[in-house]
């Protein structure tokens, strides 16, 4: 359910603190089964590289503040929005196979590096250590289970975190027909959450051995690429954006 990533550059200035990050992540591994990784930056090909800087970009803004570089904090991207290992390690936190928190960052006025977030994952595990500081539920995830029918009228909550053969179903919902809905949330959707959530809604059904008509697929997210809104329409799948709206 959790992974730790690290990555970083075997030859920068801060190389020699790699050993004691790599110690408190094979403890982390040891202590909670967590799936953990130390990766050295020189070993990733440029599609791996524009990956990294997916996933740090879409990690939950509202948890982890500010993540681009400026001239008095070292952060997890340059001021060219590139990953930053020339001059920092960067330590991703999965939840799901999703990012949900990167270190180093920059929360309001509190700068948080990456060691003592590994000390505070290897001392209460990842699950405990989110917790404590609220990041343990995705933000749109609780709005859904709170209250579904922002998607549509006399939906209900059926599930959050719901396992299947082919991954875990963010929210799993029950329309006024009676019609299961999967819904895959994103920060950010690109395709490949459309192809996604198809793979999940199909598990589903073939699980409670339903048509595959009888389920309704769903990306929620904050924002889409353009090319996303197309494909939901090729492939039935409903894309809802959330937004504020100003009232006072």
């Amino acid at each position: 359910m959790y992974k730790l990533f690290l990555y970083y550059d075997e030859n920068a200035a801060y190389a020699d603190k790699i050993p004691a990050l790599v110690h408190l992540l094979e403890n982390i591994r040891t202590k909670w089964q967590v799936d953990c990784h130390a990766t050295k930056s020189q070993t990733l090909s440029s599609s791996q590289v524009e990956q990294l800087r997916e996933d740090i970009r879409n990690t939950i803004p509202q948890l982890r503040g500010k993540i681009v570089s400026s001239r008095s904090k070292v952060l997890p991207l340059s001021k060219n929005k590139n990953p930053n290992l020339t001059n920092t390690p960067v330590l991703l936190l999965l939840h799901n196979e999703k990012p949900i928190n990167v270190f180093p960052h920059l929360l309001g006025t509190t700068y948080s590096d990456i060691e003592p977030a590994l000390q505070s994952i290897a001392e209460d595990g990842p699950k405990a250590h989110l917790a404590a500081r609220g990041l343990l539920e995705n933000p749109i995830q609780k709005i859904l289970a709170d209250d579904p029918a922002t998607i549509e009228s006399e939906m209900r909550f059926v599930g959050a975190d719901v396992k299947v053969d082919s991954g875990v179903i963010d929210i799993l919902l029950q329309d006024a027909r009676n019609k299961f809905t999967v819904v895959e949330i994103e920060t950010r959707a690109r395709e490949i959450a459309v192809a996604q959530v198809c793979r999940l809604a199909a598990s589903f059904a073939s699980f409670r051995r339903l048509s595959a008509d009888d389920v309704r697929k769903a990306i929620v997210c904050q924002q889409y690429d353009e090319n996303v809104v197309e494909s939901c329409k090729g492939a039935n799948v409903e894309l809802y954006a959330i937004g504020l709206a100003r009232v006072a």
